[in-house]
């Protein structure tokens, strides 16, 4: 019993030091037996008198520095949304976009950047600095880009949510930067329902929405303008569920692409 003692207690041992982070330092752990044969571990030698044999003496290093993988900015799931948004720039204007995983790697509306190769720079909030956008893939029948923020350090990311899980009547909020003026914007609304692709010619008289975009569409009550457009459309527990796409002026109909078509066409990505 004895025997296995000892290698046991060195792993909790190193465990504790691994737990304790940072703020351990490279120290040595010693093991001994008293003059009665039972085992003792400090972190000091034993006084001369105390120990009965040999004393084993074991060294450890500094523990790495933990690296978690979801960077919250805070609290409050609103304000984390509003960190995890940005305003994205080109030289066609601009809107918004989010964060889907602490790499850089972000959404935004394919309209937000059609015809757009180069010059984007996303402007992140608490952050004077302007980093550098690449487009990864547009999504061929949504309203859907994948972007790469090419920054060094981890970002605050939004969790999905599937936008079939909606109650109606549910309240949401549209992040984004409407006019690209009014940054770090949030207004609140309503879940109206998931309007059917089927709807668009029989019911609205149109052939299909605008930006020849296909599939179903989230259709919500919170006031967005030009500028929200690539901006998250979040629930009351800061959980994306859409990508906000475009609106009727001066009426609380607005349309989000759903997020569960971004996991799908940005799967290969996203894993």
């Amino acid at each position: 019993m004895k025997r296995h003692f000892i290698p046991v207690f060195c792993m909790l041992l190193a465990g504790v030091l691994f737990l304790r982070g940072a703020a351990v330092t490279a120290g040595k752990a010693y093991i001994w037996h008293d003059r009665d044969g039972n085992v003792h571990f400090s972190d000091q030698p034993p006084p001369p008198d105390q120990s009965g044999g040999d004393i084993e003496e074991r060294h450890f290093k500094e523990a790495p520095e933990a690296n978690p993988k979801a960077v919250v900015i805070s609290d409050n799931p609103i304000e984390h949304a509003v960190r995890c948004t940005f305003r994205l720039k080109n030289s066609k204007g601009g809107a918004s976009g989010f964060f889907i995983n602490d790499k850089g790697l972000a959404i935004t509306a394919k309209h937000v950047v059609k015809g757009v190769t180069y010059s984007m720079k996303a402007e992140i909030p608490g952050d004077g600095k302007k980093y550098r956008v690449q487009i990864i893939k547009k999504s061929k029948k949504h309203d859907l880009a994948l972007l790469q923020v090419r920054i060094n350090k981890p970002t605050p990311f939004l969790e999905m949510r599937d936008p079939q899980t909606l109650v109606r009547g549910e309240e949401v909020y549209a992040v984004g930067n409407p006019l690209l003026v009014f940054k770090e914007t949030v207004t609140k609304g309503n879940f109206s329902r998931l309007f059917p692709e089927s709807d668009w010619k029989s019911e609205a008289k149109m052939r299909r929405p605008p930006f020849k975009i296909r599939g179903n569409q989230i259709q919500f009550s919170a006031p967005v303008v030009p500028g929200n457009s690539g901006g998250p459309v979040i629930d009351k527990d800061g959980k994306v569920i859409g990508v906000v796409s475009w609106g009727y002026q001066n009426a609380p109909i607005n349309f989000a692409a759903p997020i569960s078509y971004a996991e799908k066409d940005f799967s290969s990505y996203l894993n």
